[in-house]
C-alpha cells in the first residue's frame, strides 16, 4: 500500500464511489468538502490526511444541515485494529458519524467505508444553512473543483454566472444586459454581475453595450471544460428543438 500524500488525492476515488451509489458530487460547496445529493437527501463528506479534534469539530457542525456526515482520511500504511484505533471508531459512534478509508497501490485507489453512521437523517437545526446548500448545490452545472485544493479559484455558482456572460459576449459579441438575457444569462443576476464586475471580466461603453476585458477572456481559458460545456449544452438544446 502506497502513501497518500495529499488530501486532494483523496478527492477523485471519493466522487466516484458517490457516483457509482447514484449520487450527483459537487465539491467545496460553501465550505464543505464534499456535498453528496440522491433525492432528497444531502451526505456531507470531510477530508482530511488524518482523525483530529478540528475534522470532528467540523463534521458535527455539518449534521446540523446535512442527513448524514462522513470524515475521510487516507488508510493508515500500518492499519491494524488495535485498541487504540476501536477507540477512535467509538468516538466516532457516539458523534454519530461515518468514516470513510481511502488506500492506494500504484495508481489505484480503493475506498472503504469502515464506519455508517447509526442513524440516517437525525433532526437537524438549521434549514437556512441545509437551504442555502441546496441552492448553491443546484446552481452548479458541472464539478469542477477539487476538494483539498487550495491557490485554486472555486467555481461557484456566482462565478458560473459570471462566465456563461463572458462565453455569451464572446460567442456573439459585444450586448446589452436585455440581450444577454435574451441569450440565455441568468435573469436575476446577470444585472448585478455586470455592475460590480468582481472579477474585471467586463467593459461598458457609453450606451451600455458590454464586452470582454483581457482579464475575461483570460477565465475562458482557465476555465475552458466549463466553456466547452456550455458550448456542448447549446448544441444539445439546438438539436432537440429541430427533431
Amino acid at each position: 500500500m502506497d502513501k497518500i500524500q495529499y488530501e486532494r488525492e483523496l478527492y477523485e476515488p471519493l466522487r466516484q464511489h458517490l457516483d457509482d451509489l447514484g449520487f450527483d458530487v459537487r465539491s467545496e460547496v460553501r465550505s464543505c468538502d464534499l456535498v453528496a445529493k440522491k433525492n432528497d437527501l444531502i451526505y456531507i463528506i470531510e477530508m482530511k490526511r488524518h482523525l483530529s479534534f478540528d475534522l470532528l469539530a467540523q463534521a458535527v457542525e455539518r449534521q446540523s444541515y446535512a442527513d448524514a456526515v462522513y470524515v475521510s482520511i487516507p488508510k493508515p500504511n500500518n492499519f491494524k485494529q488495535d485498541k487504540i484505533w476501536k477507540s477512535k471508531i467509538n468516538v466516532l459512534k457516539q458523534l454519530n458519524l461515518g468514516l470513510i478509508l481511502v488506500s492506494k497501490t500504484g495508481s489505484t485507489y480503493m475506498v472503504e467505508e469502515a464506519l455508517i453512521p447509526e442513524s440516517i437523517k437525525p433532526k437537524r437545526q438549521s434549514s437556512r444553512k441545509r437551504t442555502a446548500l441546496e441552492k448553491e448545490f443546484s446552481s452548479r452545472s458541472l464539478d469542477l473543483n477539487i476538494a483539498g485544493s487550495t491557490g485554486v479559484p472555486l467555481v461557484t455558482a456566482y462565478r458560473e454566472a459570471a462566465l456563461f456572460i463572458a462565453y455569451l459576449i464572446r460567442k456573439n459579441g459585444p450586448q446589452s444586459t436585455a440581450s444577454l438575457k435574451t441569450n440565455g444569462a441568468h435573469p436575476k443576476k446577470t444585472t448585478s454581475i455586470l455592475n460590480s464586475n468582481y472579477y474585471g471580466w467586463f467593459s461598458k461603453s457609453k450606451d451600455r453595450i458590454y464586452a470582454l476585458t483581457a482579464e475575461g477572456e483570460h477565465a475562458l481559458k482557465l476555465y475552458k471544460p466549463l466553456a466547452d460545456a456550455f458550448e456542448a449544452l447549446e448544441a444539445a438544446y439546438i438539436e432537440d428543438s429541430t427533431v
